[in-house]
Protein backbone atom coordinates (compact mmCIF):
# COMPACT_ATOMS: atom_id res chain seq x y z
CA UNK A 1 0.00 0.00 0.00
CA UNK A 2 2.80 2.44 0.91
CA UNK A 3 4.65 1.56 -2.29
CA UNK A 4 1.57 2.36 -4.35
CA UNK A 5 1.19 5.74 -2.59
CA UNK A 6 4.87 6.50 -3.15
CA UNK A 7 4.52 5.57 -6.82
CA UNK A 8 1.45 7.81 -7.22
CA UNK A 9 3.18 10.75 -5.54
CA UNK A 10 6.32 10.39 -7.65
CA UNK A 11 4.34 10.09 -10.87
CA UNK A 12 2.33 13.21 -9.94
CA UNK A 13 5.50 15.18 -9.22
CA UNK A 14 7.19 14.06 -12.43
CA UNK A 15 4.21 15.13 -14.53
CA UNK A 16 4.25 18.63 -13.08
CA UNK A 17 5.51 21.51 -15.25
CA UNK A 18 8.05 23.98 -13.94
CA UNK A 19 7.27 27.57 -14.87
CA UNK A 20 10.30 29.28 -16.39
CA UNK A 21 9.87 33.04 -16.69
CA UNK A 22 10.88 34.88 -19.81
CA UNK A 23 14.67 35.28 -19.73
CA UNK A 24 14.40 38.91 -20.91
CA UNK A 25 12.20 39.75 -17.93
CA UNK A 26 14.70 38.13 -15.57
CA UNK A 27 17.59 40.10 -17.04
CA UNK A 28 15.59 43.31 -16.72
CA UNK A 29 14.87 42.61 -13.06
CA UNK A 30 18.51 41.83 -12.28
CA UNK A 31 19.82 45.01 -13.92
CA UNK A 32 21.16 47.37 -11.24
CA UNK A 33 19.31 50.61 -10.87
CA UNK A 34 21.09 53.92 -10.61
CA UNK A 35 21.14 55.28 -7.07
CA UNK A 36 21.95 58.77 -5.92
CA UNK A 37 24.55 57.94 -3.30
CA UNK A 38 25.37 61.55 -2.46
CA UNK A 39 22.11 61.93 -0.54
CA UNK A 40 22.78 58.71 1.33
CA UNK A 41 26.13 59.97 2.60
CA UNK A 42 24.65 63.26 3.79
CA UNK A 43 21.87 61.51 5.68
CA UNK A 44 24.33 59.12 7.26
CA UNK A 45 26.47 61.99 8.49
CA UNK A 46 23.43 63.69 10.00
CA UNK A 47 22.43 60.52 11.81
CA UNK A 48 25.92 60.01 13.20
CA UNK A 49 26.07 63.55 14.59
CA UNK A 50 22.62 63.16 16.17
CA UNK A 51 23.49 59.87 17.82
CA UNK A 52 26.78 61.27 19.14
CA UNK A 53 25.03 64.24 20.73
CA UNK A 54 22.42 61.93 22.31
CA UNK A 55 25.11 59.81 23.95
CA UNK A 56 26.76 62.86 25.47
CA UNK A 57 23.47 63.99 27.01
CA UNK A 58 22.85 60.70 28.75
CA UNK A 59 24.39 60.23 32.18
CA UNK A 60 26.80 57.37 32.71
CA UNK A 61 24.96 54.23 33.64
CA UNK A 62 25.98 52.79 36.97
CA UNK A 63 27.06 49.14 36.84
CA UNK A 64 24.82 46.57 38.46
CA UNK A 65 26.20 45.39 41.78
CA UNK A 66 25.96 41.66 42.29
CA UNK A 67 25.05 40.69 45.82
CA UNK A 68 26.21 37.49 47.44
CA UNK A 69 23.71 34.68 46.87
CA UNK A 70 22.36 32.74 49.79
CA UNK A 71 23.36 29.08 49.76
CA UNK A 72 20.68 26.42 50.12
CA UNK A 73 22.07 25.17 53.44
CA UNK A 74 22.85 28.63 54.86
CA UNK A 75 20.53 30.17 57.47
CA UNK A 76 17.67 32.13 55.93
CA UNK A 77 18.31 35.90 55.88
CA UNK A 78 14.80 36.56 57.26
CA UNK A 79 16.05 35.54 60.73
CA UNK A 80 13.78 32.54 61.31
CA UNK A 81 16.73 30.26 62.09
CA UNK A 82 15.67 27.73 59.44
CA UNK A 83 17.80 26.72 56.51
CA UNK A 84 17.14 28.76 53.39
CA UNK A 85 15.93 25.68 51.48
CA UNK A 86 13.20 25.08 54.10
CA UNK A 87 12.16 28.73 54.47
CA UNK A 88 12.16 31.28 51.63
CA UNK A 89 14.05 29.05 49.17
CA UNK A 90 11.43 26.33 49.28
CA UNK A 91 9.73 27.25 45.99
CA UNK A 92 12.95 27.59 44.01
Amino acid sequence: MIQRINKDVVSFLVKGDIFVPNSDAVREAKRPRGLDRSKMKEERGDLLSQSYSNTQEQARVQPVKVEKKVGRNDPCPCGSGKKYKHCHGKGL
